[in-house]
Order: C-alpha cells, then sequence, then structure tokens
C-alpha cells in the first residue's frame, strides 16, 4: 500500500477580502402596452374582474461594477464606497376573471444602483449577483396607463482575488527553485492584495442568545418630563450572535399602550406611551458564563405621533431556567427613554435561552 501521510500543503483558492448582503425593495412604475391597456378598460367596464401577476424571468439577472472612490472614513483604514448597478427583468400578466387577457403579458426591465462601503484593495475584484427576486403587482395604485410593480432584490456582495494558502489559512508562496549546474534567473516571489483585518472577516462570538415574549407586560417610558410606568401590549424578539455570527443579531420591540390610570392617579392617564425599536449595530456581546450576556449597540426608536430617532440599547439576557429567565432591555433616546425588565416568573411566556460558541482553537 501506498502511504498517504497528513502533511503541510499549499492550495490555489478565491479568498474573500469582505462580504455583504444588500436588500432592496422599490416601487416601479411600469408602462402598461396600449392594446393590453384597451382590453383592461374594456374588460372593467363590463364589470369583470381583473388581477394580474409578476414574475422574474429566468435567466435576466445581471451585475455591473460601476466604480469606486476613497470612503475617507478614519475607523475603516482602506475602505472605498462602490458602485453597483442590478438588473432584471419582470414579466407582468393581466387577467379577466381568472383568464389571461390577450396582449397583456409583457417583459419590462427593473434595475436598483447601490453604493456599498467594501474593503477593496488593489488587485481584488468585485463579484456580484442577485440570489433573490420577489414581485407583487400593487393594482389599487395603477395610474392611468400605469401599473405599480413592488419589487424585493436580495443581492451578495464579495470582494475576491485569488491567492495561494496554506491550510491553516495564511498566505504561501512558490517554493525555492532547485538550483541546477548553471546560473538562471530567478523570479521574484509574487506579492498578494494587502489583508483587511480591521473589518472583515468579523470576530466570532464567544455565546449567543434569544429571547421572545408576546403578551402584557409593565414596562417604563418616559418622555421628558412625562409618563413613567405604563402597562400594555409588549412584542420582543431578540437574537444575539445567532449561529455564533453578529451579523446574525436583531432586536425588534413594538409596544401598544394600554390607554387609560396606569397606575392610577398619574398624571398623564391620557398620554400614549406606545412605540416601536428595531436595533441595526450590535457590539460583541459580553458573556457571563454559559448562562447569560449582554449586548449594546444602536437602533432606531419611533414613539407613537413622533419621528424616528436613533438610540442606544443594552440587553441582558440570564438563561435561569428552569423558570427563572429574565430579559432586561434598556433603550435610550435623544426625547424617550425605555426600560424593559421581564421575568419568567412573572410575565408568563418569555423564552430565554443563552449558550456558549465553539471556535477555532487557538
Amino acid at each position: 500500500m501506498v502511504p498517504n501521510p497528513i502533511g503541510p500543503e499549499c492550495i490555489r483558492v478565491t479568498k474573500v477580502y469582505d462580504w455583504v448582503v444588500l436588500t432592496n425593495r422599490d416601487r416601479n412604475k411600469v408602462q402598461i402596452p396600449e392594446e393590453c391597456f384597451a382590453a383592461i378598460e374594456d374588460a372593467r367596464h363590463d364589470g369583470n374582474t381583473i388581477t394580474a401577476t409578476c414574475s422574474e424571468v429566468v435567466g435576466t439577472r445581471s451585475c455591473d461594477f460601476i466604480g469606486a472612490i476613497p470612503a475617507n472614513i478614519p475607523s475603516v483604514p482602506g475602505a472605498q464606497i462602490v458602485s453597483l448597478a442590478f438588473h432584471v427583468h419582470i414579466r407582468v400578466q393581466f387577467f379577466c376573471n381568472g383568464e389571461p387577457l390577450p396582449g397583456c403579458n409583457f417583459v419590462v426591465p427593473v434595475s436598483f444602483m447601490d453604493e456599498v462601503i467594501l474593503c477593496f484593495p488593489e488587485g481584488t475584484e468585485i463579484n456580484c449577483n442577485i440570489f433573490d427576486v420577489q414581485c407583487t403587482v400593487v393594482l389599487n395604485q395603477m395610474l392611468g396607463d400605469m401599473v405599480v410593480l413592488d419589487v424585493t432584490m436580495c443581492k451578495d456582495v464579495q470582494v475576491e482575488a485569488e491567492v495561494k494558502l496554506e491550510v491553516e489559512a495564511k498566505f504561501c508562496g512558490p517554493r525555492p527553485v532547485i538550483p541546477i549546474e548553471e546560473d538562471g534567473f530567478i523570479c521574484p516571489t509574487p506579492r498578494f492584495p494587502q489583508q483587511c483585518p480591521t473589518f472583515f472577516p468579523t470576530e466570532n462570538c464567544l455565546c449567543q442568545g434569544a429571547a421572545d415574549f408576546s403578551g402584557e407586560a409593565t414596562i417604563t417610558v418616559t418622555e421628558g418630563a412625562l409618563g413613567g410606568t405604563t402597562t400594555g401590549q409588549l412584542d420582543l424578539t431578540a437574537l444575539v450572535c445567532d449561529q455564533c455570527t453578529l451579523s446574525g443579531s436583531r432586536i425588534q420591540v413594538t409596544y401598544i399602550d394600554t390607554l387609560g390610570p396606569t397606575p392610577i392617579g398619574t398624571p398623564d392617564d391620557d398620554l400614549d406611551q406606545s412605540f416601536t425599536f428595531t436595533a441595526n449595530d450590535f457590539d460583541q456581546p459580553d458573556c457571563t458564563g454559559t448562562t447569560g450576556l449582554t449586548a449594546t449597540g444602536t437602533g432606531v426608536i419611533t414613539p407613537a405621533g413622533g419621528a424616528p430617532e436613533n438610540a442606544t440599547f443594552q440587553l441582558v439576557l440570564t438563561d435561569g431556567d428552569p423558570g427563572a429567565d429574565i430579559a432586561m432591555l434598556t433603550i435610550n433616546g435623544p426625547t424617550v427613554d425605555v426600560i424593559i425588565s421581564l421575568t419568567s416568573a412573572i410575565n408568563l411566556g418569555l423564552v430565554v435561552e443563552v449558550g456558549p460558541c465553539e471556535r477555532f482553537p487557538v
């Protein structure tokens, strides 16, 4: 048997220097062909029901690199603002009482322009693609002979370069030339684009956690000198480092205030303390053993009747099973402050899960 010992290897691979996923959703007005519009008007005049569908034309997805300029962001050296154009063709079809209308099956182009900050060092190239397209016809917004399409496009953008790596994931070069009797020219060692250690790839999390609650809860919402303790319907969903990746984090809160004397005798009985909050940026969480974590970051809070405003948050999760789960969320905005303190003993239905993340050995 020929021996096959394990040893160090050098492989040629495509290295990912940066990677983002973008989502666009927009409503596009498109022209209805003259013959189709006439058929629609005749069918409506006769009292028929008009419906419509739209779908992606297979094989029409494309992405174009437009250009790049320096981002000039001190905290992200070497970053560039990259402009990209994404294109797809959408097929629109109208129906009368469920049957296709003659001349009402047509194709229209849909495009999105995106600017995204990327690590894009010299020697790398952009690899972008569209991996999902969803479309809906908004029939209640027909404007004369125009129809509105609600299109959602999901895109994957990577900065790549072909490099040679050791299996343990560091750059490698060619072996030294074995000398022969006569002198010869020695080729220089090839150089690869500089690494982007400041913001990609991101560091894996040490722990991950989740919290979910839907039901009546008493929380504290203050707006300047107004507000205070209030009771209403609270829906809270939190994911921190889902699959041990910081980008897999989200917090969504919706609170609907129950108006009235809550608590009895407060001067702000008629103040609507409802709000929504969405987290949009997370710091690496602090882990407390295997049962707790603290996450901080920023998001957007929108009070009832007010404008959205940037806010900071702190989320503390304790997995105290059985029956001792705790979730505490503090939100601080320019005009609104919120304190949510939930325990599974009082807030029935609260579920908190916290666990460690496995990491590669150092």
